[in-house]
């Protein structure tokens, strides 16, 4: 269901004043029980249609496109930030054929020896649903395998000579996108995000 300042309109041809925000991720969606092909938009909004005689109009204020807000909460403002830099990583990494989330498992797993599945979560500041769903991943691509700890129903992992080498491969573009983000925000700006950011994720993890 599209929320406000969102507007449907099924005619064609479109007048040329209009402008038309076309978004990226494509889905099969149903409005007013017609199939379409659409997208998932952003926070601000839900799903558009998008076939040969529909427009997707976001209205933001005075009839501009709405920009990235400075919003009040907290929360919502942290999200915005590790959506950006998220977007950024992923963009450099779509080659290896791993995420984000994924190297950052393996960057663990070089430096940690044998962390359970629990104690990798604890690292990362991920839950252990996200770190188990993860790390089955890395195993099943041959980049770690995963032995019985002192209880059985926990598992200790370690990289494969596959998962070492791959690391290594990676380095270089995990350091360009270091660089990348250095570049957008200031390297002094981003090396103070990183530190609050911890700080922040320490503190509240703790209380």
């Amino acid at each position: 269901m599209p929320l406000r300042n969102t507007r449907f309109i099924f005619a064609s041809p479109q007048p040329a004043a209009l402008k038309v925000s076309l978004l990226r991720i494509p889905a099969i969606v149903n409005y007013g029980g017609r199939s379409g092909i659409g997208v998932e938009s952003c926070g601000l909004c839900t799903r558009a249609v998008l076939d040969s005689t529909c427009i997707y109009m976001h209205l933001g204020v005075q009839g501009k496109f709405m920009k990235l807000q400075s919003l009040p909460c907290y929360c919502a403002t942290v999200r915005q930030v590790a959506r950006a830099v998220t977007v950024l990583y992923e963009e450099l990494l779509a080659d290896s054929g791993l995420h984000a989330t994924q190297y950052t498992a393996l960057q663990v797993l070089d430096s940690v020896p044998n962390p359970s599945t629990t104690e990798l979560a604890a690292a990362i500041g991920i839950d252990q649903t996200t770190a188990t769903r993860t790390l089955a991943l890395i195993r099943k691509s041959g980049l770690a395998i995963d032995t019985v700890g002192d209880d059985r129903r926990q598992r200790r992992w370690a990289l494969t000579a596959e998962g070492q080498a791959r690391l290594r491969k990676l380095r270089p573009t995990w350091e360009a996108a270091q660089e990348a983000f250095e570049k957008r925000l200031g390297r002094a700006q981003a090396r103070a995000l990183k530190k609050a950011s911890y700080l922040a994720a320490s503190r509240l993890a703790s209380s």
